[in-house]
């Protein structure tokens, strides 16, 4: 699994692929928080689950997840638009949407970037 975190056009874009395991969450987050620090204004952000071939966390992933992005403050609100479109892959995102209370973020699925695009365009 390997995960590519990178801005174009002023968003923050999160790339999965292969199997996804608690190690390349852990990893993303880093790199997330890192460009966050570094960043004046905070990026919407699309994370992209389409090439997962399989999920190799569990709830308790996803509950750590949500509970470190909770614990981190973000000096604007952001939209985090995630982008599935097999079951699996929406039930662990609707997993993460349910379970992050952060007041700062509006997290949406869509099942594809377009979509995702076009609501993080919405002011």
């Amino acid at each position: 699994m390997s995960s590519h975190v990178f801005i174009k056009d002023g968003i923050l874009f999160i790339e999965f692929t292969g199997v996804l395991s608690e190690a390349d969450l852990d990893k993303m987050a880093m790199d997330v928080l890192d460009i966050e620090n570094a960043s004046p204004v905070v990026p919407h952000r699309i994370s992209d689950l389409t090439e997962v071939s399989s999920m190799a966390i569990d709830f308790s992933s996803i509950l750590s997840l949500a509970r470190r992005r909770m614990d981190t403050v973000i000096g604007n609100p952001i939209k985090s638009a995630i982008v599935a479109s097999k079951p699996e892959h929406i039930g662990f995102a609707r997993m993460f949407q349910t379970v992050n209370r952060h007041t700062q973020i509006t997290i949406r699925i869509f099942p594809d970037i377009d979509a995702a695009l076009a609501w993080l365009a919405e002011d």
